[in-house]
């Protein structure tokens, strides 16, 4: 059973449509790619998330199983460059506006499809999410 579990491919599915979000009526696009990615158990797992505005500078990843709702994964802000919770890493370059979500050690039951989402949010909210993020992975 070991080796069958050390040998099986993880399937990991991005929405291949684009995803929308709304800004002052004015629409703004990101693209994530792959459509789909094989994986080796155990391996590195790397999506990609592509925005097209500046204005956006809150990022959302999550994940979609079947027959399920979507619930939160991992957020950055356009502050940071990196966010780590777990497995789970984003990288976000503001310049080349490129987010990309890193799964260590992937498991099977990462097969889902994972959803990127761009908002915008103040500053102050922005700062808050910061300090509290910062203040719970000190404790």
């Amino acid at each position: 059973m070991s080796k069958f579990l050390g040998t099986s491919l993880l399937i990991l599915w991005l929405q291949s449509d684009w995803v929308k979000s709304q800004q002052n009526s004015a629409q703004q696009q990101v693209k994530q790619n792959p459509p789909s990615l094989s994986v080796t158990e155990g391996g590195i797992s790397i999506l990609n998330c592509d925005y097209d505005n500046t204005i956006l500078d809150y990022f959302q990843w999550y994940r979609k199983y079947p027959a399920k709702s979507p619930t939160s994964l991992i957020s950055i802000s356009s502050v940071l460059e990196k966010n780590e919770d777990g497995r789970f890493t984003v990288f976000h370059n503001r310049s080349a506006k490129h987010l990309s979500l890193h799964i260590s050690a992937s498991q099977p039951g990462d097969s889902a499809l994972y959803l990127c989402a761009a908002n915008t949010c103040s500053l102050l909210v922005i700062t808050l999410k910061y300090l509290i993020t910062m203040l719970y992975k000190r404790n």
